[in-house]
């Protein structure tokens, strides 16, 4: 058998460790055949809970066979959430923009910039400088 080899990765300060992908191993003492991204593991759980959840109020949805709801349909939503990007962001960061866009009064952002009041001195400019003051 072959032995699997880790790549070590030294790091010099605890800023650098935002910049390296993270990836869980083992869970308890399970080892994992593949690493998982802690992300993949929370959309992978939502989906699961979102499926079991529409499976349980829509009828229709009970009639698909249990390991099709809730292993393979959670999984293609998790690649989905993953995979795509949409204007550039992770399609659940964009709909928490849209959702919280969508929430706030629409005005609100407007409202912090106060205007100033218009005053009644006029400003008069002089364009003629080439002949001089007069």
């Amino acid at each position: 058998m072959e032995e699997k080899k880790h790549k070590k990765i030294k790091l010099y300060s605890y800023l650098k460790v935002w910049h390296f992908e993270h990836k869980i191993y083992v869970i308890g003492n399970i080892v994992l055949p593949v690493p998982v991204n802690p992300f993949e593991i929370l959309c992978f759980c939502c989906a699961f809970l979102l499926v079991y959840l529409l499976g349980r109020m829509m009828p229709a949805l009970a009639s698909i066979p249990a390991i099709l709801r809730l292993g393979v349909l959670p999984y293609g939503i998790t690649k989905y959430m993953t995979g795509v990007k949409l204007d550039g962001k992770n399609p659940i960061k964009y709909l928490i923009g849209y959702l919280s866009y969508v929430v706030t009064i629409k005005g609100k952002f407007i409202e912090k910039y106060r205007t100033e009041p218009v005053r009644s001195k006029n400003i008069k400019l002089n364009w003629r400088c080439s002949e001089g003051w007069r």
